[in-house]
């Protein structure tokens, strides 16, 4: 007679996060050692990069967004 056993639930493995600057030679520079100008670039850059974030979770919990896009 084969022996029952008991169904295990699958193992998950623990999500790892990705650290894209383990490789950065050398360290990254504060802000406050950046010159003005390219200060205010990353800044506008990264307004941008919200702003369109924003927008996408906003057309995407839409009801009424669709193929009218």
């Amino acid at each position: 007679m084969p022996r029952q056993t008991k169904p295990r639930p699958a193992r998950r493995r623990a999500p790892q996060q990705i650290d894209l600057f383990a490789e950065v030679p050398q360290p990254m520079p504060m802000w406050s050692a950046l010159p003005a100008d390219v200060q205010a670039v990353l800044t506008k850059l990264m307004v941008r990069l919200i702003l369109e974030h924003a927008d996408n979770n906003k057309i995407g919990s839409m009801p009424e967004a669709g193929h009218d896009l």
